[in-house]
């Protein structure tokens, strides 16, 4: 049973859950349109124990792994909510973006910005990466 005292935590965790889960998507959808992918995935993780959930993105274009890590990182403690967005490759790593604030002020609008964000890199990334193969 899920104390009251965390059951405004849960309940955002399960919404994060489904936003991060729509923007796993929209990633593969915009770079399926855009590239010739032989395999494409992305996972939502939830650590309820430890109010932590993540983005795992995985992309292989040619045969060759060019992805397979977690892109967004999201927790919340003692009322805060911190996410961190990363992208990191053989052509290196990018801090796309960090976010905290606290959990009542929080607006899921941010994931309009990060999503922007992070095809952008990722697309770069995979244009440079596909460049020297």
């Amino acid at each position: 049973m899920v104390m009251s005292s965390n059951k405004k935590v849960i309940e955002l965790i399960s919404h994060l859950s489904t936003q991060l889960n729509q923007l796993g998507i929209l990633l593969q959808t915009n770079i399926a349109d855009q590239f010739t992918v032989h395999n494409m995935a992305s996972y939502v993780h939830i650590d309820i124990l430890k109010h932590r959930i993540y983005l795992r993105f995985k992309l292989s274009i040619n045969g060759i792994e060019l992805f397979d890590n977690d892109i967004i990182n999201i927790q919340i403690t003692e009322g805060i909510i911190h996410a961190t967005c990363t992208v990191y490759s053989n052509y290196g790593i990018d801090n796309v973006m960090k976010y905290q604030n606290d959990l009542d002020d929080f607006e899921l609008a941010i994931f309009d910005k990060i999503f922007i964000e992070l095809l952008s890199c990722i697309t770069s990334h995979i244009s440079l990466l596909t460049q020297s193969n």
